[in-house]
């Protein structure tokens, strides 16, 4: 009985000793002081599920970005009529592109594709039950930071 209750006794320690670390980056985590951990376990999470877009892997095949990377949110307000979901069209400098693979369900989207110092246009359209694109929506311009 003796040894049974000092390796219990070891194991709480152990795990006393194990769960302090753990403990305090979890403090860490949730008080967002160190956003550069969040920013890297984001950019492990991104490269564990796309090792193609790492941005070592983007430098050696010539098209890693040297400026920072920058995301339009995009907003609009529902249609009166119903409608199976969103296209949304951004013009830019390769002209007119449909964004969306699918439709967009909501009313927001968010373009993570652009590019420094660009500026583009964005538009939207309804789609209805049969398939029909409304007419677009007012055109919205948005400037990209060079920087």
């Amino acid at each position: 009985m003796e040894a049974t209750s000092k390796s219990t006794k070891a194991l709480i320690i152990v795990f006393a000793i194990l769960a302090l670390p753990v403990a305090w980056i979890s403090f860490q985590l949730a008080t967002h002081r160190h956003t550069g951990i969040l920013r890297t376990l984001a950019e492990g999470k991104r490269l564990i599920s796309n090792p193609s877009t790492s941005p070592e892997v983007q430098q050696r095949q010539g098209n890693g970005s040297a400026g920072p990377r920058h995301n339009v949110n995009l907003s609009w307000n529902a249609s009166t009529s119903p409608v199976l979901g969103y296209n949304v069209y951004r013009r830019g400098p390769s002209g007119l592109v449909k964004l969306n693979v699918a439709l967009v369900a909501g009313t927001t989207y968010i373009d993570s594709t652009v590019q420094p110092g660009q500026t583009y246009y964005y538009t939207t359209k309804a789609v209805s039950a049969t398939g029909i694109e409304s007419s677009p929506s007012n055109e919205v311009r948005a400037q990209i930071p060079s920087q």
